[in-house]
């Protein structure tokens, strides 16, 4: 195939439409929040660490005046807490009021 036939097949395959459209996630939205395996501590929890009954372990920030957030500890195996996995949201709590 020759360059131009390659360019042309790909220009074209980027104009097709997906086979199904479903809402747009954008990726700073991806991985974050609580779920039913990994559910945030609640207002009352007020330790530094957290671990999720799904297993994964989260460091607690906040700032005067604002509500906590929950980051995921990625190698928390030398701290006596869990490795971060895939499964593990990246953040916990009300991100979109930040």
């Amino acid at each position: 195939m020759t360059p131009i036939r390659l360019l042309l097949a790909a220009a074209a395959l980027s104009l097709a439409a997906p086979a199904t459209a479903g809402p747009t996630v954008f990726a700073s939205e991806r991985g974050i929040g609580a779920s039913a395996a990994h559910p945030h501590p609640g207002p009352d929890y007020t330790g530094r660490y957290y671990t999720t009954p799904g297993g994964c372990s989260y460091s607690r920030a906040q700032v005067p005046g604002y509500h906590p957030t929950w980051h995921l500890v990625l190698n928390g195996g030398g701290y006596g807490l869990t490795d971060a996995g895939r499964r593990c949201p990246v953040m916990l709590g009300d991100y979109r009021r930040m």
